[in-house]
């Protein structure tokens, strides 16, 4: 594959956080020709807020977006370490919209540093597959499915994320039926389904398969991921991250069944069966139950409202005295807060 043929084709990682795509990131990354950062979740931020703008084609308009979301990936917690260049990106976007000025961000960032491909690890791409395909036809997804069980059970203690079963629950069967459309619409050769048990399970096959689909050549750096600089730099920044740091734990999964309680897996397997069922995670309740039993047992309870207040204030406190870079991560959350005030008042 030429150098060209690589610019065409960017990677990304999509599905649901807390599936394993941390772990996946650093292993593509400790590739020779694959860039790919930690995500300052550019779309997931600015998606919403862009029409808020106004005419995209005014360069003052045009210019204040760039200065906004380049500041957003400024105050990122996983800082970038480099200098991102506004006026390039307005020069060289290739439309004057969001998801060009994210291109060119991911352009500066793979031309500092000297590979040939860049990916993103912002699984909330898995809601701009389509736009993105229109600027970039020949990019790869890798779409990384785990667990759900696990899943929720991970997110209680991660502060990135939902926390309350139930939520998460909605979340990760909303995802999966978006990732599971895009396997039907999408050829072998542009969409690869990755099971996280199957990554820890056979960790040098599957990632033999990995590097087949997106034509590069296998690399033993990529198993050795752990001794990058990059993967110590990720667990040492917060303990959502921390086993990044540390080689592949094969043993990584079932744990739902120890860190749930048996109402709260019922309680997800009545919200997501079908999801589960899809990738073959089998039930713990009885597949005898109904699904007029198991529809009772999805509804909203205004309990749920309440444990995802209170989980979230523990884990965000939790956090605060384990995490460095708190004060960018606080930062960012009302610069955020405080830019989407302004464009409501404009």
């Amino acid at each position: 594959m030429n150098e060209i043929h690589h610019k065409q084709s960017p990677i990304f990682i999509i599905g649901t956080e807390r599936s394993g795509t941390n772990l996946l990131r650093l292993i593509l990354n400790s590739h020779s020709h694959i860039a790919i950062p930690h995500p300052p979740h550019i779309m997931k931020n600015f998606s919403n807020l862009e029409p808020l703008y106004g005419n995209l084609n005014s360069d003052l308009h045009f210019k204040r977006l760039i200065k906004d979301v380049v500041r957003m990936v400024e105050l990122h917690p996983y800082p970038w370490e480099i200098k991102i260049d506004r006026e390039r990106i307005f020069r060289e976007a290739a439309e004057r919209n969001l998801i060009n000025i994210f291109f060119a961000i991911y352009n500066q960032y793979l031309e500092s540093t000297q590979k040939k491909r860049w990916g993103c690890k912002s699984t909330f791409m898995i809601y701009h597959v389509a736009l993105i395909r229109r600027y970039y036809p020949q990019a790869k997804f890798l779409y990384m499915v785990r667990d759900g069980r696990d899943v929720a059970a991970s997110a209680k203690k991660s502060i990135f994320n939902r926390y309350c079963v139930y939520y998460t629950a909605q979340l990760w069967k909303k995802e999966q039926q978006i990732g599971i459309s895009w396997l039907d619409k999408l050829s072998a050769n542009d969409i690869f389904l990755l099971k996280y048990e199957d990554l820890l399970a056979k960790p040098k096959d599957m990632v033999g398969s990995l590097c087949s689909f997106l034509d590069e050549p296998f690399e033993n750096s990529m198993l050795d991921f752990s001794t990058t600089e990059e993967a110590k730099k990720s667990g040492s920044i917060s303990a959502a991250w921390k086993n990044t740091s540390k080689p592949i734990i094969r043993d990584n999964t079932g744990k739902f069944n120890k860190e749930l309680t048996e109402k709260e897996i019922a309680l997800f397997e009545a919200i997501a069966s079908r999801e589960l069922a899809h990738f073959s995670y089998a039930l713990i309740t009885p597949t005898c139950v109904s699904e007029e039993e198991r529809v009772k047992r999805a509804r909203y309870k205004t309990s749920y409202f309440f444990e995802e207040f209170f989980l979230m204030l523990k884990v965000q406190l939790e956090h605060l005295f384990t995490d460095k870079h708190n004060s960018l991560r606080f930062k960012k959350y009302w610069f955020m807060k405080l830019t989407r005030v302004i464009r409501l008042i404009k």
